[in-house]
């Protein structure tokens, strides 16, 4: 059996190589690019704490000289945690699922002061903002990358299933793939964009590398339920 993993570099860590340990044959077809944008910074430069939701947020902000030390920083998963820590920031905070609504409920709970920046993509969606203002914070967003959507691979035959991880990622995706394979959805906005399109799938409970192994050994037969 055949899978296409399609996110983009730094997300699911370790997956390819827990799935090829399975027997599966991977393929890495990225459906998505990010681009860093001529953004200015400065309208953060107050902000106490920067909450980052992607890698490619942190790759932007360093392109763009941002600096991250003595900063409070936060991050939506393990591999954002890393690029900052690599760049010489301290992670103060570290959702626990990788979504933006998991990184606003960690946020809010440890209730911290100060104003809080958003260094994000032009798809981002609007709901971490929205949450920290309704709680009364102080939030400023800016633009720091676009994400652009890659084609597919028209050379190769189309594998037995598909991993989407965005929106971005559906839109690439050609209808004849989304037609005769078997594609997992990673998260709700992802499963709610291929509705959208017409597309049956399966979703993957968790934004997380077991959550995606347990559901291809689901569709296997190899577990009863996930």
């Amino acid at each position: 059996m055949r899978i296409a993993l399609t996110q983009s570099e730094g997300r699911l860590e370790g997956l390819q190589e827990r799935l090829e340990a399975m027997g599966l044959e991977v393929l890495r077809f990225p459906l998505v690019q990010t681009q860093t944008l001529p953004a200015d910074l400065a309208s953060l430069e107050d902000c106490r704490w920067w909450l980052f939701t992607s890698v490619a947020a942190v790759r932007a902000v360093l392109e763009l000289g941002g600096s991250l030390p003595g900063r409070a920083l936060g991050a939506v998963g393990r591999a954002t945690q890393q690029a900052l820590e690599e760049a010489g920031g301290r992670v103060d905070l570290v959702a626990p699922e990788e979504t933006a609504e998991s990184l606003a409920e960690a946020f809010l709970a440890l209730r911290p002061f100060g104003f809080v920046g958003l260094p994000q993509g032009n798809r981002a969606r609007p709901v971490l903002a929205q949450r920290l203002r309704e709680a009364g914070y102080v939030v400023r967003s800016v633009v720091v990358y676009q994400t652009q959507t890659l084609p597919w691979p028209s050379d190769d035959p189309i594998p037995e299933l598909v991993l989407l991880t965005s929106p971005s990622g559906v839109e690439a995706l050609p209808e004849a793939v989304g037609r005769k394979a078997h594609l997992l959805a990673l998260g709700p906005t992802t499963a709610a964009a291929l509705s959208e399109r017409g597309f049956s799938h399966t979703a993957v409970p968790k934004p997380s590398v077991e959550a995606v192994l347990e559901t291809v050994r689901y569709i296997r037969g190899e577990l009863c339920s996930i």
